[in-house]
């Protein structure tokens, strides 16, 4: 294995190219293949370690999108190796660039098809925690490291803890667990010891609605069998509080659109009554308001009259609308009604 001081310059037919990461195996790289110069990670273990092709051997048994492809495993002088797809992607125990609920549903959602899959070939993944999901720049997760079978970290089951055979449900604990410290920035346990003695941390309501918190609670208990009976059990109680937040932000998005035309139609009452008392100024200042409206909610503005066409909107983004358009009509509002009163008293 030649080395240029810093890191390797090759491992078998690999070029590396620049060090990318460090596990608890070894550390990862960024390489580009001699034959057909596709870019890879490699992975490299210890010598003597069987773990880094014990792990990339289940991986590689799961096609599936949510989960990393696995391209080829080596050895060089005795130190293992695994190549991987190279990937932009950041664990979940980077600063998260999630900031809404719906963003984490997702994230949730897509965990949990990449676990099924596994199961699906009779895979377990066993190591399931926050820096073994990869989230890429454009929202697509991706696992990696399927086949743990021993651990002892605050994401383990109490069964895994003590050592027993791990099924599905220990995969259901522990996705719920990473879940709790997607959607709180903290483990549901201080400790492992604590995993086996008490009940998880709660989640407080500005982070989940308490129909997310009983689910992830549920699949966290201490005994397997009163667990989700599958990963996809656990999927589709997140899938409920995803449709159920679907329907209440469309009613906001519906609330926040009529307020938008409402302030449309309060701004032509305000020209006609600026034509009627002959004030010029207010030509201008009604379409600088129109065009300000439009700019600030651009999915209103290209929607015209079908509410239909607004597309999708973040939960986030139509309660803010429907602020902002509320204090906008507020203020119109009384602009008219003053400009109203001053159209009576010239009668």
């Amino acid at each position: 294995m030649d080395n240029n001081g810093s890191h390797p310059s090759r491992i078998g037919r690999y070029a590396i190219v620049e060090c990318i990461g460090h596990g608890a195996m070894g550390p990862v790289y960024a390489a580009v293949e001699d034959t057909i110069g596709r870019r890879v990670a490699v992975r490299v273990g210890k010598a003597g370690d069987p773990r880094v092709h014990q792990q990339a051997k289940v991986t590689g048994q799961v096609a599936h999108p949510n989960v990393v492809s696995v391209l080829d495993l080596g050895e060089e002088e005795g130190v293992p190796f695994a190549v991987m797809e190279l990937l932009d992607v950041a664990p979940l125990t980077a600063r998260s660039p999630l900031t809404s609920l719906d963003q984490k549903l997702d994230v949730m959602r897509q965990v949990c098809d990449g676990l099924q899959a596994g199961h699906d070939r009779g895979v377990t993944h066993g190591g399931i925690k926050p820096s073994h999901v990869l989230l890429q720049s454009g929202g697509v997760v991706k696992l990696i490291d399927f086949g743990v079978e021993k651990r002892a970290d605050v994401f383990a089951s109490p069964e895994q803890l003590a050592r027993e055979r791990v099924t599905e449900r220990t995969d259901i604990f522990s996705a719920a667990a990473t879940f709790q410290f997607l959607l709180t920035g903290r483990a549901p346990f201080v400790s492992p010891a604590a995993t086996t003695t008490e009940q998880p941390q709660a989640i407080s309501p500005a982070d989940a609605p308490e129909t997310l918190s009983r689910t992830l609670l549920k699949a966290m208990d201490k005994d397997p069998q009163r667990r989700h009976a599958s990963i996809n059990h656990l999927r589709a109680e997140i899938d409920q509080v995803r449709q159920g937040r679907i329907g209440d932000r469309q009613r906001v998005v519906i609330a926040a659109f009529d307020r938008y035309h409402a302030i449309e139609e309060l701004l032509a009452q305000r020209r006609a009554f600026g034509r009627r008392l002959g004030m010029a100024s207010i030509e201008s200042e009604c379409d600088a308001k129109l065009a300000g409206l439009a700019a600030r909610f651009p999915e209103f503005a290209r929607a015209g009259l079908d509410v239909n066409r607004i597309g999708d909107v973040d939960a986030a983004r139509a309660s803010e609308a429907l602020s902002e358009l509320q204090l906008f009509h507020n203020d119109v509002a009384a602009e008219v009604s003053v400009l109203k009163a001053a159209s009576g008293a010239r009668r």
